[in-house]
């Protein structure tokens, strides 16, 4: 079986998404990390990130292997500069590395579509002010985003650390809101514990729950067949 080599452009605080992709992809996936500086969780910080590091860190990649994949994998990053700016997150990646890329909103936006679903409801770990701009971006790609919750974290070290029996207790606790509308639940953040806990959550809510690691770990996936 030949190897799948993936670039993987994630925050340097990210730790959830690297252990989500190499506990659910195959052996022949071989993982290529590089590491963005970001703590805060942030449109300013992470507005930094895209025009900043991002580039720097393809830099550092370009040239190193022929890679098969690579991943932008930050969700609320790569919706910092809207719908038009999640292309060109893509575009850049592809054009650097020489293969096909997706950014995390990306997969999560095709995970979306193929739930069949326009009605979602936002579950996350952000503050106020970043679920504002999440809903605002998705309903600009056509989405009814019917109700929103946050933990109230900007400290991305501090989202890894959120254990998935806590996000199972802030999702019962936010349930009436959730299933308000016939929809779908996006659980958003790369660095959130929710792909290991999606089917409970599935149970839970009696829904289709789309997380930001599954989706890019379908991307994948499906891309490679």
């Amino acid at each position: 079986m030949s190897l799948s080599r993936v670039a993987l452009l994630i925050p340097n605080t990210d730790i959830t998404l690297e252990t989500d992709l190499n506990r659910e992809l195959p052996n022949n996936y071989v993982i290529h990390t590089q590491r963005l500086p970001l703590m805060e969780v942030g449109l300013e910080a992470e507005k930094k990130m895209v025009s900043e590091s991002l580039p720097s860190a393809l830099d550092n990649l370009e040239g190193v292997a022929d890679f098969d994949f690579a991943v932008f994998g930050c969700t609320s990053a790569s919706a910092v500069y809207g719908r038009e700016g999640v292309g060109q997150i893509e575009k850049l990646v592809s054009e650097r590395l020489g293969c096909i890329a997706k950014s995390a909103l990306g997969a999560v936006l095709d995970q979306l579509k193929r739930t069949g679903s326009k009605n979602i409801a936002l579950v996350t770990p952000y503050d106020d002010e970043l679920n504002a701009f999440m809903m605002e971006v998705l309903r600009e790609f056509g989405f009814n985003v019917y109700y929103s919750c946050g933990m109230g974290l900007r400290n991305d070290i501090e989202i890894a650390k959120v254990e998935p029996v806590e996000i199972i207790e802030f999702v019962k606790n936010n349930i009436d809101g959730i299933t308000s509308v016939d929809g779908t639940v996006l659980v958003s953040c790369t660095n959130l514990r929710a792909t290991e806990i999606r089917e409970d959550l599935n149970l839970i809510l009696k829904r289709p729950v789309v997380t930001s690691n599954q989706s890019i770990i379908s991307w994948l996936l499906n891309e490679h067949r």
